[in-house]
């Protein structure tokens, strides 16, 4: 077996959950604006698991854990010094705050421009730029147009605590051990559970207000704190033990060989993500916290767990990895950063300004709900590509001391890397 280096650019299987997540994400937005009980009863159940694409958040989460922690793993294990937490700030700057700024600056235009009322504006702009957004719910949802950026704050909160943990392990660690580190990982796992129900006793806001029938900022109240920070950094560990997990596999030499010819990594894959597609299928009619740890979203810890198998077992296999990194997988993956922050824009646009019926539960005919919805992807995946070649992917090349604007084909895991 060729030897894949953790921290590099070629993990195989990750572009691929990359791609599913982000497509799921833009799936349920798009499915949002069907009218389910005007579809025959067999959509009806289709579109009740596109609703569940929200899901593909957990994944985004579980993938910046797995790769973020990778490089500081293989430090570890392999007795190295602590990795420079210089670079890792740098690269996490450069790979995400240009493309946020820009598509935050310019939802921020569009409400100046179309003289949209905003609540809590202020706040919520300088929350925004901060990445401060996800501690409140008047600040939950940084643009009233843009919806999904609520999710970059919580991102970045995990891009703080995980190297923060992993400094507190290498200084514990006078001898490493891999038993040593998954055990302090599990803790690790173990006290954000513990920190994140007294969150749901101390910070559970009052009833008044709350719901999406109050717009935004209620829905944000209903949210939390089933949604806050310290829970979701659960789905990013999930990720980090995976990585853990690989990267002792990948110690593990003539082992792991036979048993990538066995079939065994490829049979575990094909398993995690079979079992995934079920837990939605079951789950498909059930309330958003009805299936959860601590009423979670996203069925968590089961479906982060088990796309965390997918992970560590796709870079061993034969077949499962070369399938999830498909061509159109890939692109996506590249482009991915971009079709999040752009693609809900569009759609609030179109609802607001373009197609009077485009609204939540607002189309009946399924043929035109679909054209619609190729317009949107199709658009969308015109503006990332713009968005990844003309302002992130300089400042990916900046930060790893490359030219500016550099013509050889970028790395395609650079939204962690």
């Amino acid at each position: 077996m060729s030897k894949i280096q953790l921290g590099s650019t070629r993990l195989t299987g990750a572009d691929g959950i990359r791609a599913i997540a982000c497509l799921s994400v833009i799936l349920h937005h798009l499915s949002q604006r069907l009218m389910m009980p005007a579809q025959k009863p067999w959509f009806q159940d289709v579109q009740s698991v596109f609703l569940l694409g929200n899901s593909g958040v957990s994944l985004f989460f579980l993938l910046s854990g797995f790769l973020l922690s990778s490089p500081f793993w293989s430090a570890y294990l392999e007795n190295e010094p602590y990795p420079s937490i210089r670079t890792y700030a740098l690269r996490r700057a450069a790979r995400i705050m240009p493309g946020f700024y820009v598509s935050f600056l310019v939802c921020l235009l569009l409400v100046w421009r179309l003289d949209i009322p905003t609540e809590f504006m202020w706040r919520r702009v300088l929350t925004g730029f901060t990445f401060t957004t996800g501690f409140h719910y008047t600040t939950f949802f940084p643009s009233d147009l843009n919806g999904p950026l609520w999710s970059i704050s919580f991102e970045v909160f995990c891009y703080v605590l995980m190297p923060l943990l992993m400094a507190v392990l290498f200084v514990l660690s006078k001898r490493r051990s891999f038993g040593k580190a998954i055990l302090f990982w599990v803790i690790a796992f173990g006290l954000v559970l513990a920190v994140n129900a007294l969150i749901h006793q101390w910070f559970t806001p009052s009833e008044q207000d709350r719901g999406w029938d109050y717009g935004l900022i209620g829905g944000a109240k209903f949210w939390m704190p089933n949604y806050n920070p310290v829970g979701f950094f659960g789905h990013f560990s999930i990720g980090i033990l995976a990585a853990g997990v690989t990267t002792a596999i990948m110690q593990r030499g003539t082992a792991v060989e036979r048993l990538r010819k066995l079939g065994v990594f490829d049979a575990v894959g094909a398993a995690a993500v079979g079992l995934a597609g079920l837990l939605i299928w079951r789950m498909r009619h059930q309330g958003e916290f009805d299936f959860s740890l601590q009423q979670q979203p996203y069925y968590f810890p089961a479906y982060a767990i088990l796309f965390g198998f997918v992970l560590l077992s796709a870079p061993f296999s034969v077949i499962v990895g070369r399938l999830l990194d498909n061509r159109f997988f890939r692109f996506t993956a590249k482009i991915s950063f971009g079709l999040y922050i752009w693609h809900y824009l569009f759609i609030t646009l179109i609802e607001k300004y373009g197609i009077q019926d485009y609204h939540y539960s607002g189309i009946r005919d399924v043929w035109r709900w679909l054209g619609i919805s190729i317009s949107v992807v199709a658009i969308s995946y015109a503006a990332a590509t713009i968005s990844y070649y003309v302002i992130e992917q300089p400042f990916i090349n900046w930060s790893k001391g490359k030219p500016f604007f550099r013509h050889k084909r970028a790395d395609t895991h650079s939204f962690y890397l």
